[in-house]
């Protein structure tokens, strides 16, 4: 590679850098998720944590992709358990992926394709944001890229297929619907063959050599991972023990969009998530099942529902198929449009999916009409790879962030569009095809799925997690405007009657406080109290909804003094999480206070959730009290 390519590569290098650290340090100084991490961030940032610490094994069979939060907690050993450093990290790897994308799009389409394919990327605002969040698509987009590029040009030696196989399995520690694709992967070289024709029979022998060297890379990754599982979880499973889960989550009547979603019997908290899955499985099947085993059940679910109604899951695959390649982020965790307001330099108008998917699908489709040397071997294997990939998106769960990946294989062919815009047009033969492609390309991008009422209630969605997180906090008062807002938009959302409900009880036991105010005090609390009945009594609320109702209910009651009735909300709310941590402490201290009130037949259950409360890190000292209650 010349000086002038290696000058270029690092100016691209420093285009995508600037702006991602910029964003960095906006969302570090100024987003209320920064340091107050939820769903998967949150759990890949206390598993890094617990990594870091020096729990390299585990104890269960994994239930998410693996390799993003071991890579994060080797990075807190090294460096410090530091989000921000972890953070600037990722801005590195975004950075580095645009030169990546450089080389890629380079090899397959040219020289000019590949500096603005690289660009774009470096500019591109969905991936300038990512490097904001700790998710996985940050580790996931280089071995993407590195796996695009280590593809040999030729047959190759046999190590560089190993190296392939070996970016495949990293892949699937990342992303488990690479799984479906490892075949594919792994037969590439055998494709090869066939579509060149060979046919003398060491041609054959040698593409089955390198068959055999991908799958040896493979293998090399995944199976220390399945074996693991075996033995700390008596399953073998080559990543995790969520692919069921996965597919049922995307294909279902609860879900007609196939978007990223909570189900009534999932508490919206990874840690939970197995637990709650195995439970519902365990329902419905009345009896244990191990994780290969529900994994397997949820599954079988999906198929029985095919069988009942195609026409149903034919529309959910058609709706993902949109929503996957439509201008709007799908959110995830996090919403685009939602952090926008808090980091400035995402506000600038940087090309989106609204932008390259347009010129990418176009370019996709002049491909696919056109004749010549356009249509080489290279550009055809990257319309599979990206073909193959959007089949899998499609077949299970779409987001934001999970369409993320489809953008580097989408710039090349949007770059080699306008690089050869010119010379088609000045043919008249040929002048009509790229307006075509680029009309077709632009209703499927820009036709909505979604309508306003659905995008909105996806800013209402992160306004009551902010609510709930600033009540959190001590600031009543800010959680209470933004709650109120809330309530009048979604009058009947059970959750914000829940937040409300929180919000009146603890201002009302403020002004309890005081006697100049008690009165006013104690009338919030009924009304919270009222508010929360509402739920609990109300017909078609989710159980989890409910056992949230009934949480603060119990502890409203236990405040107050009511330990009878704090005990009959705890023990229901437990019903829905029998495994949750608040709930068993708070059940813990309301059947103490009723022996103490002289119900001795409640003090063998007490001593019972003590133990199990024991079990859990951070509460021996309370349990020591309520332990010395008891005696």
């Amino acid at each position: 590679m010349t000086s002038r390519n290696l000058l270029g590569l690092a100016l691209v290098f420093v285009l995508a850098l600037v702006p991602r650290l910029v964003a960095v340090e906006q969302y570090q100084s100024a987003h209320p998720q920064a340091e107050h991490l939820a769903i998967d961030e949150e759990s890949y940032d206390l598993w890094a944590r617990e990594l870091a610490a020096g729990d390299w094994l585990g104890h269960e069979v994994f239930f998410q992709e693996p390799l993003y939060p071991y890579a994060l907690g080797a990075l807190y050993a090294v460096l410090g358990p530091e989000r921000h450093t972890a953070r600037i990290v990722q801005a590195l790897l975004g950075a580095l992926c645009c030169v990546l994308m450089v080389l890629v799009a380079r090899r397959v389409f040219g020289a000019r394709a590949g500096w603005i394919a690289g660009g774009a990327l470096a500019l591109y605002g969905p991936a300038i944001w990512m490097s904001c969040l700790l998710l996985k698509p940050n580790l996931f987009l280089p071995v993407l890229l590195a796996l695009l590029l280590a593809v040999p040009q030729c047959e190759g030696r046999a190590r560089r297929w190993v190296l392939v196989g070996v970016l495949a399995g990293l892949g699937a520690l990342l992303r488990g619907n690479v799984l479906v694709l490892l075949p594919a992967i792994v037969a590439w070289p055998l494709v090869r063959a066939v579509f060149r024709g060979t046919r003398d029979s060491t041609g054959r022998l040698r593409a089955i050599r390198l068959a055999a060297a991908v799958a040896a890379g493979v293998l090399l990754v995944l199976l220390p991972v399945a074996l693991r599982n075996q033995a700390v979880g008596g399953v073998f499973a080559l990543t995790t023990s969520g692919a069921g889960t996965n597919l049922y989550g995307g294909n279902n009547a609860l879900n007609p969009r196939g978007v990223a979603t909570e189900f009534p019997w999932v508490r919206g908290i990874p840690r939970y998530e197995a637990d709650d899955w195995r439970r519902e499985a365990e329902r419905r099947t009345q009896r244990e099942l191990d994780p290969g085993e529900v994994s397997a059940f949820w599954s079988s679910e999906v198929l029985r529902s095919v069988r009942t109604d195609p026409l149903l899951h034919t529309r959910i695959l058609g709706s993902k198929l949109r929503v996957t390649l439509g201008a709007y982020e799908v959110p995830d965790n996090h919403l685009f449009a939602w952090d926008k307001r808090y980091v400035p330099i995402l506000r600038l108008p940087w090309p989106s999916f609204g932008v390259w998917g347009i010129l990418g699908l176009a370019g996709m489709l002049c491909f696919l009409v056109s004749r010549g040397p356009s249509r080489d071997r290279k550009s055809v294997e990257l319309l599979v790879v990206f073909a193959l990939y959007l089949a899998t998106i499609v077949l299970t769960v779409t987001s934001s962030r999970i369409r993320l990946a489809l953008v580097p294989l989408l710039l090349p062919f949007a770059a080699a569009y306008l690089v050869r815009l010119p010379a088609v047009l000045r043919d008249k033969r040929t002048a009509l095809v790229p307006f075509f492609a680029l009309l077709v390309a632009a209703l499927l991008v820009h036709v909505p799925v979604f309508d306003a009422r659905e995008r909105h209630g996806d800013f209402a969605d992160r306004d009551h997690n902010h609510a709930v997180q600033l009540l959190e906090q001590g600031r009543t008062t800010e959680a209470g405007e933004l709650a109120r807002k809330l309530a009048d938009d979604w009058p009947t959302s059970a959750r914000i009657q829940v937040l409300l409900a929180d919000i009146e009880w603890r201002e009302g036991w403020a002004l309890s406080a005081d006697p100049a105010t008690r009165d006013a005090g104690r009338r919030a609390v009924q009304r919270a109290l009222e508010r929360l009945r509402g739920v609990i009594e109300r017909p078609g609320i989710a159980p989890k909804e409910v056992s949230r109702a009934r949480r603060l209910a119990g502890w409203i009651q236990l405040a107050l003094g009511n330990a009878e009735g704090a005990e009959r909300h705890f023990r229901a709310a437990r019903v829905f999480a029998v495994d949750d941590g608040a709930l068993l402490l708070g059940h813990s201290q309301a059947l103490v206070a009723l022996v103490e009130a002289g119900r001795e037949d409640f003090a063998p259950e007490a001593r019972e959730l003590l133990n199990e409360l024991a079990r859990l890190p951070g509460h021996a000292e309370v349990v020591r009290d309520l332990r010395a209650r008891l005696e």
